[in-house]
């Protein structure tokens, strides 16, 4: 990565993160909290295992699979689309290393970009998921953070219900 690209990945990050944390809910704040761990695993890792693009980076391997699994559960939970948008990109991550792994002819460069893009929108996604949030409050004055699954089996349940009492 060129130092505009590193740049840009870093000042995303520290906007995307300030956001979350200063305005976001708590599934904004969850997310962030996702993205710092990430963060932390790469860093450390790095310390020990400095980065290859060559073979496959086993720090990074797990800093996106702690992304990929952090966003999945905030998905499951949360009553917001980003982190759906989050998950799916932090699998494509993941598929950048199964791929180096299976040595399919991929040059180290698009193994490097294939591996740092989807977290970059990620990050994006966490951004626009905080400003979203925001307007919804402000037209709404309320934003559910978290899905209310009783709700969803009570209306299941009417709406199996009233189905069989159409028969």
């Amino acid at each position: 990565m060129g130092n505009t690209e590193q740049l840009a990945f870093f000042l995303l990050l520290v906007i995307a993160l300030v956001l979350a944390f200063w305005r976001g809910g708590a599934p904004e704040r969850c997310g962030a909290g996702v993205v710092l761990a990430m963060v932390l695993v790469q860093f450390g890792g790095e310390s020990v295992l400095p980065s290859s693009f060559r073979s496959v980076d086993p720090t990074s391997l797990m800093a996106d699979a702690v992304g990929t699994v952090g966003f999945g559960v905030l998905a499951l939970q949360a009553r917001r689309i980003w982190p759906l948008w989050a998950t799916s990109l932090q699998l494509l991550s993941l598929s950048a290393h199964f791929a180096r792994w299976a040595d399919i002819g991929i040059p180290p460069t698009v193994y490097a970009v294939m591996r740092g893009t989807p977290t970059f929108l990620a990050l994006a996604a966490i951004a626009i998921g905080t400003i979203l949030h925001l307007w919804r409050e402000r037209r709404h004055g309320d934003d559910p953070s978290w899905q209310d699954w009783s709700r969803v089996a009570v209306a299941s349940a009417r709406s199996r219900e009233a189905s069989w009492r159409r028969w």
